[in-house]
Order: C-alpha cells, then sequence, then structure tokens
C-alpha cells in the first residue's frame, strides 16, 4: 500500500485493487452537486440496485421531494435500449411537479454507456415538448473515475452547461467561482486581491436565490476556478459563453499561493503585498503545532484535494505527520508527494480503499486526524471537522485551518456524528 523505492504516482505507490469503502467515505456524489442548481430536479435511469444509495443519501441531505427515478429491468436492456420510455417518464414526472422546474437533469448509469444510448435523440423530443425547462444529460459512472473526466469534472460541465450565453453586457466587476462546491470564506485575501483586480461583486451556484439568479453567471466578466474539477466546466463556458477564467487551484504552499495571486494581478496592471497574510499564517500555524506537542497527525484526501500539499506544509512547518491518506494523487500535487517520499520517509503513504485498509484500522489513539476517512482508519482521537477544503483558500485558509487545529485538541471527537452532521452517505 506504500512505496518508498522510487518516485511518481505511477511507481507503485498507488494500486488498482478491489477497494474498500469504510462507513466515512462519501461527501459531494454528483445527485448533491447538481442539486445546487436552483429550481432543478433530478430524474435517475438506472437499475433498482444502483438508486438505493442516492435515495437514501436524498432523505439524509433533504432533497427527497426533488429526485425520481426511471427503474429500468432485464427486458428494457436488452430490447436494445430504453431511450423511448424516458421521455414518457419525464413527461410524467413534470406533469405531477409543482412547481415545474426550471431545470430537470436526467441521470444515466454506468449501463448506459454499454447500451449506447442516443441523448440527443430524446433531448430534442424532450425540448420540444416542454420549452420552459432545460434539460441536461448527466452521468453517474463509477466507471471513469480514473478517466480523463471523471464524474466529479463531468457533473460540474453539465450544470454549467445550463447556462445560455447572454445579448446583454457583461455585468461591470462580476467574478463567478466554478468547481468548489462550498462558498469561499469572505473574510480571505483572495477577495480582497479580487478587489484589487477590478471585482466588487462575486457569484456562487450555492448563494443563487432562483435559477434566473443562476442564469445571471452568464453574464460574468470572468470565472475564478479555485479547484481542479472545475476547470473543464470554465473551459466550456469560454467557448460557449464568451466568459474567460483564471484556474488559480487551492494550496497549502505559501509560494504557489502568492504566484497565484500575482499572475491574477498582473492580468489586470495590479500588485499588492501579501507578507502581512503569509506572517499571520505563519504565527497560527505555529502556534497549532506548539498546542500539539509532537501529537501524531494524518492527513487524507476527503478533507483536501491536495493531502500532499498540506502534508508538505505541515511537516515544514514542524508537525508530525504520520501518514497520508490518499486512493491516488492528482498531476497538481505529485510534486509534493515526491518532496515528502525524498524528505520524510517515515511519513506513510496509504490507500484508504485498499482491500487490506480495514486491516490497519486501530482503536483510539492519541492522534489528530485532518478528515473523516483519516479518523476512521487511524482510530484518531481529535478529527478536524474538514471535508474537501470547504471554505478554505490562501493564507488565511492555513490560518483557519490552524485555529481547527486548536479547537480540535479541546475534547475528543465523536466520529459518528460528525458524520451525521455532515450527512456524508452520498
Amino acid at each position: 500500500m506504500s512505496s518508498r523505492t522510487c518516485r511518481g504516482s505511477s511507481c507503485g505507490v498507488f494500486s488498482d485493487t478491489i477497494r474498500y469503502c469504510s462507513p466515512s467515505h462519501g461527501g459531494w456524489g454528483i445527485v448533491r452537486t447538481a442539486m445546487l442548481v436552483p429550481e432543478s430536479c433530478q430524474l435517475f435511469v438506472c437499475p433498482f440496485a444502483c438508486g438505493r444509495h442516492g435515495a437514501i443519501g436524498a432523505l439524509v441531505q433533504g432533497f427527497k421531494d426533488r429526485l425520481s427515478y426511471l427503474y429500468i429491468d432485464e427486458g428494457d436492456i436488452v430490447s436494445g435500449g430504453y431511450e423511448e420510455l424516458i421521455p414518457e417518464a419525464v413527461d410524467e414526472l413534470l406533469s405531477r411537479l409543482d412547481p415545474v422546474p426550471r431545470a430537470l437533469f436526467v441521470v444515466v448509469s454506468c449501463l448506459d454507456d454499454l447500451l449506447c444510448t442516443d441523448h440527443e435523440a430524446f433531448l430534442r423530443v424532450l425540448r420540444k415538448r416542454h420549452p420552459g425547462v432545460r434539460f441536461s444529460v448527466a452521468h453517474m459512472n463509477p466507471i471513469s473515475l480514473d478517466g480523463s473526466v471523471p464524474p466529479a469534472v463531468n457533473i460540474q460541465r453539465k450544470m454549467y452547461g445550463l447556462l445560455e450565453r447572454s445579448e446583454m453586457a457583461p455585468i461591470p466587476g462580476s467574478a463567478v467561482f466554478y468547481g468548489n462546491n462550498v462558498a469561499l470564506d469572505p473574510e480571505g485575501e483572495l477577495f480582497q486581491v479580487l478587489r484589487a483586480a477590478g471585482f466588487d461583486r462575486f457569484g456562487h451556484v450555492s448563494e443563487c436565490r432562483d435559477f434566473s439568479a443562476f442564469q445571471g453567471f452568464s453574464r460574468a466578466l470572468l470565472n475564478i476556478v479555485p479547484t481542479p474539477i472545475g476547470r473543464l466546466a470554465a473551459e466550456d463556458s469560454r467557448e460557449r459563453l464568451g466568459v474567460d477564467f483564471h484556474f488559480m487551484p487551492i494550496s497549502y504552499n505559501f509560494d504557489e499561493i502568492e504566484g497565484y495571486y500575482r499572475s491574477l494581478l498582473s492580468r489586470f496592471g495590479k500588485t499588492m503585498d501579501f507578507e502581512p497574510h503569509r506572517t499571520e499564517a505563519e504565527r497560527s500555524l505555529l502556534m497549532a503545532r506548539d498546542e500539539l506537542d509532537g501529537m501524531p497527525v494524518v492527513v487524507d484526501s476527503s478533507a483536501t484535494m491536495r493531502p500532499f500539499c498540506l502534508a508538505r506544509l505541515l511537516i515544514q512547518s514542524g508537525f508530525n505527520v504520520r501518514t497520508v491518506y490518499a486512493q491516488k494523487c492528482i498531476p497538481l500535487d505529485s510534486p509534493h508527494m515526491e518532496w515528502i517520499m525524498e524528505n520524510t520517509p517515515g511519513t506513510e503513504i496509504v490507500q484508504p480503499e485498499h482491500f487490506s485498509a480495514p486491516s490497519r484500522r486501530r482503536g483510539n489513539r492519541p492522534c489528530l486526524a485532518v478528515g473523516f476517512e483519516g479518523a476512521y482508519l487511524s482510530g484518531a482521537t481529535y478529527v478536524i471537522n474538514l471535508v474537501n477544503d470547504e471554505t478554505l483558500y490562501g493564507y488565511h485558509g492555513i490560518a483557519k485551518l490552524a485555529g481547527m487545529i486548536s479547537s480540535a485538541l479541546k475534547k475528543p471527537a465523536d466520529l459518528k456524528a460528525l458524520l451525521d452532521d455532515y450527512g456524508i452517505v452520498v
């Protein structure tokens, strides 16, 4: 499950095996993500078994009234496809929904890739019958997790693909965030940077009151992409809507953060002093390190998209990072993984979904976990309640994380309660 004999993400550190799914595994699946689009509903077209997980998740997350199912059986499959069933199901669904949604995602399972359904054919029918509804086809396809367009990336494309090009002028000073499912903390210096660059109106899908407000994103001056999963959607929007974007993925490396900021500001001929923000982040980290007093730390990829970048920051700040839990390493994080392998041979790299992961699980022990999955597998006493870098960005994000470390140390964590509160089942 880990290796110190070579470098890089394809040299034996990670392996493809039968996968283990722990009770702490979950978070933002495509159902929950697409539900961010206001006044939208979803129709899943899939076999019975494929719908159970999403249906339970809809109950937990509170959007069961926006999720419906068209179950298909062996007869539908053997007959050579089921696309003729979809328009009838959509007609029935829309006749029962009050109010009628402004957008409907028709979500198909991995089986659809084998049947080669002609999506455009039934979409043409649906658009003709229901001109007031925007339609899109999305995929629930775990098989594509390791492909060039995994489900998390594809659903972002489908969400922002609902936007239509506007004939109206761009909204002055407007910037929209793509890819982060939770809005960034407005207290962060990123917003100072954006204001210095001339932006004073910020949009995020979670803050849209209705579909019309979401549609207004097509009039943004610039899209900001703080996560890798939003980049392809932003590229599509640049091509379809004429809205350019700036890619500045979340980082826990001081030099990377400054580089992203300077790149954005130079685009508009501006400059800014970042030293006070960096100094505060460093000070906060050292205080948290001293509070830990050498206690082991584990970092996992459920907490952050860049676990190696975060682990490297903590190691360089004097933290005792024992383990990094990551199923794989994204290219953006590879340099930091290689640095860890070269400089801290005592730090394990463990795949949390490896079939042998349950055998590594330990009982409660004095340890701090950054992330739920690492907490479950390591038996950590203290847990930072963080998923997918939510709200964090830049120097302020690092300082905020340091504060979360201090808060986590005040009392042992109830991991089950944390998971229940977050609703991590989807």
